[in-house]
């Protein structure tokens, strides 16, 4: 855009620059051309070296602006206040102080005194306000502290998009604050549907089906322009993005976990939640499962309850095939979860 408008800029003083210069002199006399065919070719001419100029500047004015704004997010937001309010200030001192300047003699002197003058008071308001940067920090902490929040946004990363749980548990009310997928989550799903391994793709395409569906409505989830590009990694783009607008990550990454969290960003893992509601089955209760196969030992079967816990069936074998009820006998936590044994609920 910038580069654009300095063209148009440059293009409209070009062309009327080639019209004064097409005036200057009487070319048409020393040419040989018409007058109006003289005019025409001047405004050209200055119309495309405008053209070029203007395209120079443009890109210039752009990188510029460019690294100002990445210098810019590097700031706090109370930093910027504090040292825009400082400027302001400063100026008004020096536009006082720069009164009796006027009557210095010299003229030229009296414009360099001035220019200085206004220089050392912007840099001293800036300087002067952010010496109490902390404590503005502070107290603005304090109040926010004893105002009710709100519920911050919830980010999705890859993972929690293509389980697509965090569905129902919204619908149960239990996730509160509004979901969003920043663009380099969809841009990594897309990546995944267009991939030649049949599984990935499939995972993709699943991920894209159901953001789809839920892009529309009261409760939609939204897709946002956000990007780091000097970071690599999605995660890291997650983790940052969550960290700086105090957001909170919704995963199933257990590395992602763990390093947000290291990071100081809220993260709910929705493997950590299931495994946190499971239910806890004491010896002596009853369960009612089918029986699936063999187990490793003589005479065993084995099924799986609703949550995908294996379920050891002693002298189940013959059960293969069918729900029976059975009764707990103990339970067996590992590294690799939970593993319940059991035995056909009529055995004594």
């Amino acid at each position: 855009m910038i580069v654009q408008l300095a063209r148009i800029v440059f293009m409209t003083a070009g062309a009327l620059g080639g019209f004064a210069a097409s005036q200057s002199l009487d070319w048409s006399e020393q040419t040989g051309f018409s007058y109006e065919l003289v005019i025409f070719i001047f405004i050209i001419l200055g119309s495309s070296i405008g053209y070029v100029l203007g395209g120079i500047l443009g890109r210039e004015l752009s990188s510029a602006f460019r690294r100002l704004e990445e210098q810019a997010q590097e700031f706090e937001t109370t930093d910027l206040v504090l040292a825009a309010v400082g400027l302001v200030v400063g100026l008004l001192v020096a536009l006082l102080l720069s009164i009796p300047l006027r009557y210095i003699e010299p003229g030229w002197i009296a414009f360099l005194a001035t220019v200085l003058l206004y220089g050392l008071s912007g840099y001293s308001g800036v300087k002067l306000f952010l010496l109490k940067r902390e404590d503005v920090r502070h107290r603005i902490g304090t109040v926010e502290s004893v105002l009710p929040s709100a519920d911050p946004m919830v980010y999705l990363d890859t993972s929690a998009v293509i389980d697509g749980r965090f569905e129902q548990i919204r619908g149960a009310g239990f996730l509160s604050g509004p979901l969003r997928v920043p663009r380099f989550v969809l841009a990594e799903l897309q990546t995944l549907a267009d991939s030649a391994d049949d599984t990935k793709r499939a995972r993709g395409r699943r991920g894209l089906d159901l953001l789809t569906r839920l892009s529309a409505g009261e409760d939609a989830i939204g897709v946002f322009e956000a990007d780091y590009p000097e970071i690599p990694t999605v995660d890291a783009k997650l983790v940052r993005l969550a960290r700086e607008t105090d957001g909170a990550l919704l995963t199933m990454d257990y590395n992602l976990t763990k390093v947000a969290r290291v990071e100081g960003v809220t993260v709910l893992n929705l493997n950590e939640l299931a495994e946190s509601v499971r239910p806890n089955y004491l010896p002596g209760d009853k369960l009612r499962l089918a029986v699936l196969k063999d187990g490793k030992e003589p005479g065993q079967g084995v099924g799986y309850l609703e949550d995908g816990t294996m379920v050891v069936v002693q002298d189940g074998r013959d059960a293969i095939g069918r729900e029976i009820d059975a009764e707990v006998t103990s339970v067996l936590q590992t590294s690799a979860g939970r593993m319940i044994f059991a035995r056909p609920g009529d055995a004594r």
